[in-house]
């Protein structure tokens, strides 16, 4: 009994890595199939998040922060329905863009290319 819920949680954690990894792989191939497409658009809303990640140095455990930025667009999109796009950008590209910058945004699926205030 006891190898069996043994096997069936390495099987339960083995389905949980492939389907993450699946969505990743099916949202990468998404992306690339999608057009590149450049907009008008404004800058909304700007959010940052970091989370530690516990790392082993030196014999003694430490946490390493890791950032992620993400930038709120609103631009219309061919039908003139307004859309709102949070995309993830570098921490280069956050800096440089202010909250309620008009530009031309360039993207391709969910992939962040460009804006050009």
């Amino acid at each position: 009994m006891d190898n069996f819920i043994f096997n069936m949680f390495g099987m339960l954690v083995l389905f949980m890595f492939l389907v993450i990894i699946g969505g990743g792989i099916s949202q990468w191939v998404k992306d690339n199939n999608s057009p590149r497409e450049t907009v008008k658009a404004r800058v909304v809303d700007k959010k940052s998040e970091v989370t530690y990640i516990q790392q082993e140095q030196n014999g003694m455990m430490t946490n390493t922060p890791q950032w992620s930025y993400y930038i709120v667009f609103e631009f219309e999109n061919s039908n003139g329905k307004k859309v709102v796009k949070k995309m993830v950008v570098s921490g280069k590209e956050y800096k440089r863009i202010c909250e309620g910058d008009c530009g031309d945004l360039t993207f391709q699926g969910t992939r962040y290319i460009g804006f050009e205030k």
